[in-house]
């Protein structure tokens, strides 16, 4: 019987533990960030951080507020990144006019 007990505690313990590991990996990253470059199907931002990274841009990507069609050096973005490095959305973060 304290053998039942003890496997029962364990598969409790044990199998919430496994769930929870699968369901943080799966929530989207919001990375503000400035544009550097493109290259290929890869967006190069720089965070505020000064770490760079590259975003990979589907066409499931959502762009928002892009001028002329194309995301391009400078611009300030606020991407969603899910796993591999995969870009859900994008939108061009507009400065403020400094109180006016």
């Amino acid at each position: 019987m304290a053998l039942f007990l003890a496997l029962y505690l364990v598969f409790v313990a044990v199998v919430p533990a496994f769930a929870l590991e699968g369901a943080a990996s799966t929530a989207p990253a919001a990375i503000k960030a400035d544009v550097m470059y493109w290259e290929g199907n890869e967006l190069i931002v720089k965070e505020i951080s000064g770490h760079e990274i590259r975003l990979v841009v589907t066409p499931a990507t959502k762009i928002d507020g892009v001028v002329a069609g194309r995301l391009k050096t400078g611009d300030k973005i606020l991407a969603q990144v899910g796993e591999d490095r995969r870009a859900i959305s994008i939108s061009v973060q507009v400065p403020d006019a400094g109180g006016r």
